[in-house]
């Protein structure tokens, strides 16, 4: 709910359980007041003092100074000497910035996004229209507010009202204030097969940060970034947190003054974007989520979930049973023969699996990675009657088929790039460079856009499919277009982000029944931008159930587990003093949608046994990693793992459990349940509920080097 006190100037949104409040003051200027816990008195939150060496405005007096008071959104070169958000290059040549208070309203849903994933179904909204008369600009700062979830999501509209061209040098979509405490930072950093591992450093005086400047979201720093005081726990204490619903270039900074003023932004990154704003011509943001929790870092990770699972998925799919897929690429990467295939589908039928994946190697004259991208026909080879008589025999099996496409990648070695090199992206009189063999499309030009969409429709349309895979294996560098002017190259980034949500646009509109799931190079693209297109991500390259670990750990901060692709396979990504057994795997897989990666044609009867044993267990697990409430377990030890998950409803839960350390004998709490209700977990055993949410439930695991264990618990 918003509202707005005329009398005292103050702007108030309530969610269920928060409360956000700005004023203006001076009739000009929009001063934070407060974000936390919902209350009722907004009262002493706000005052104005002078600071030596602070600048100020003549007319306010000294008292007032944007370098000292909390704001909305801060300017640069008008005062402020903080990390600043908003920059504009002037017709003067100057990149002096300030907006002033205009106007505002507030209304029911929200502003909409034709070219960008947005959050669905928003309660209402509050503008504020700033404007700055020297440059002739008009900015429009929206909080769309989404109770339920205890989120609220930020993002900015440039309008050019003036006469002249400006330019637009940082648009940060998300800043906010905070101050009167020890603030922990929490990102989530790694690299290529070690995604997403959760980071912790104490705030110091000065700026801190993560960034990309890979133009995707990256391996290296997810777009999330959450702050903590020094006492809070999984479930205690007071976080805040921001994510970004966008996919390319983007950084999320801390600042901290000497007095302990904090300063969060996130957003396009500064370093890798301008924007030319002609006269009459608009330009909105992506938006960042917002949120805060007063019960620790896991009611702070459940409202990014709920929000995630409630506006930004797609709801066809959000609460769909997910395929158990089986992916072909481990068992024989390019090497696909069709004769082949149907004997893996017909063990993969056997074994209780529901769904082929095609991995790469089925289209163009692709048997190595050099070749072939970009070329989106079957490869008749090997697949003689064409891929829909293939599909037809899948289906007559009983089973489901998917295919994997990489649509933004081309093969130097390819008939696409031979046809059309100016098709990719490039700097004049530059080489480019190469990554996994192959360049990147240049997705600001709409013709290459439509013709890869039009090749695949035509490729797939006949096919009968439930599933596709999409990936994105390189980098980008030399990012430059032959289809833009010389003074819009420096928007290119942001053009190919724009232009990739567009291909995802009409590609999944194109197959509106098809579960996409996003993948780059595994988990180099996670972000809840992908997340509006494609309900789940292939989380990470590495499946090695040692580190996958620590990589679903930190992916469950921001997202939640319906999204994680997490896949029982043969690899190990590292020398281990013991091999991990396949229950141990399928227990970590516990983390996220199951699937299989290996030979299974190969597979010992022992671990065909598992395996079936596994896909009959998850069946009745599946329902709650899509909706559950997850809580990740407190006071472990280095090594162990663990979470809860908790039906909204409270009926069941699904206590995992991990070891890298050997046996175990503890009591680890359940949380979050009824405790006037009676459980029976899957062995038989009864539960009170009041006693497991004092006592909780004895671990006691015995199995070798990794012990682990899952327990399943239903209302009786």
């Amino acid at each position: 709910m918003i509202s707005f006190d005329l009398e005292e100037k103050i702007f108030r949104i309530d969610t269920r359980n928060t409360t956000y409040a700005f004023k203006i003051a001076h009739e000009k200027f929009l001063a934070h007041l407060y974000y936390g816990k919902k209350t009722d008195s907004l009262q002493g939150f706000y005052r104005e003092y002078p600071v030596d060496f602070a600048p100020y405005i003549e007319e306010i007096g000294a008292n007032f100074s944007l370098d000292t008071i909390p704001t909305e959104l801060s300017f640069f070169d008008s005062g402020d000497t903080k990390d600043t958000a908003i920059k504009i290059k002037n017709k003067n040549g100057d990149s002096s910035t300030l907006f002033y208070y205009k106007e505002h309203k507030i209304f029911k849903g929200r502003l909409e996004f034709e070219n960008m994933p947005y959050s669905r179904l928003a309660n209402e909204t509050l503008e504020i229209i700033y404007e700055d008369e020297t440059s002739g600009v008009e900015l429009h700062s929206y909080y769309s507010v989404f109770e339920n979830s205890d989120t609220i999501t930020r993002y900015l509209k440039f309008v050019n009202k003036g006469q002249n061209k400006v330019q637009i040098l940082q648009a940060t979509g998300c800043q906010l204030d905070l101050s009167g405490a020890d603030y922990t930072l929490v990102t989530l950093c790694g690299e290529y097969g070690k995604e997403r591992n959760i980071t912790e450093y104490p705030l110091h005086v000065g700026l801190q940060g993560i960034y990309s400047k890979r133009g995707h979201s990256s391996h290296q720093f997810n777009p999330f970034m959450a702050i903590k005081t020094s006492k809070t726990t999984e479930n205690t204490g007071e976080a805040y947190g921001l994510e970004f619903v966008y996919s390319g270039d983007f950084e999320a900074r801390a600042e901290m003054t000497y007095d302990k003023r904090v300063r969060l932004t996130m957003g396009l990154n500064r370093d890798t974007f301008t924007w030319n704003l002609q006269a009459g011509e608009e330009f909105i943001t992506p938006e960042v989520i917002m949120t805060y929790s007063s019960e620790g870092l896991n009611k702070l990770s459940q409202n990014f979930h709920s929000h995630i699972r409630e506006h930004i998925i797609n709801p066809k799919f959000v609460y769909q049973k997910r395929p158990i897929v089986i992916n072909t690429w481990e068992a024989m990467y390019f090497n696909i023969d069709e004769e082949i295939l149907l004997r893996y589908a017909e063990k993969a039928k056997q074994l209780g699996i529901d769904t082929v994946v095609i991995d790469d190697g089925w289209f163009g004259k692709r048997n190595d990675d050099s070749i072939g991208l970009g070329d989106w026909y079957v490869n008749q080879e090997k697949f003689k009657n064409g891929l829909a008589d293939f599909s037809e025999k899948i289906h007559a099996l009983g089973l489901k088929l998917g295919i994997w496409i990489e649509p933004e990648m081309v093969n130097p070695k390819s008939e696409l790039y031979k046809a059309h090199p100016e098709w990719v992206l490039q700097c004049k009189d530059r080489p480019c460079s190469l990554g996994r063999r192959q360049l990147v499309l240049d997705l600001t030009n709409d013709e290459v856009i439509e013709y890869i969409v039009e090749q695949i429709k035509t490729t797939l349309s006949e096919v009968k499919l439930e599933y596709i895979k999409w990936d994105f294996n390189r980098t980008l560098c030399e990012v430059g277009s032959l289809s833009l002017p010389k003074e819009r190259q420096g928007e290119a980034k942001h053009r190919f982000t724009l232009g990739s949500y567009k291909m995802h646009k009409k590609l999944t509109e194109a197959f509106p029944n098809v579960l996409f799931e996003g993948c780059s190079g595994g988990g180099g693209r996670f972000d809840a931008g992908i997340l509006f297109y494609c309900p789940q991500i292939w989380t990470s390259d590495n499946t090695d159930p040692v580190c996958r670990l620590a990589i679903q750990k930190g992916t469950s901060m921001a997202y939640p587990l319906s999204t994680i692709s997490a896949h029982v396979s043969d690899s190990l990504w590292n020398k281990l003093e013991s091999t991990p057994d396949y229950n141990f795997r399928f227990n970590v897989a516990l983390g996220g949608v199951l699937g299989y990666e290996m030979n299974i044609t190969r597979l010992s009867c022992d671990n065909e046994k598992k395996v079936t044993e596994q896909i009959k267990q998850y069946e009745k697990f599946a329902p709650l990693i899509l909706s559950g409430d997850v809580y990740r377990l407190d006071n472990l030890e280095d090594g162990e793992y663990g979470f809860v998950c908790v039906a909204k409803d409270k009926s069941e839960f699904l206590l995992v459990y991990q070891n890298l350390n050997g046996s175990t004998k503890k009591r680890v709490p359940i949380v979050s349940i009824d405790n006037r209700s009676i459980y029976k977990d899957d062995k038989g055993n009864i539960y009170r509920g009041e006693k497991l949410l004092k006592e909780g439930i004895e671990i006691v695991t015995t199995s070798g080097t990794y012990s682990y264990l899952h327990c399943f618990c239903e209302k009786k």
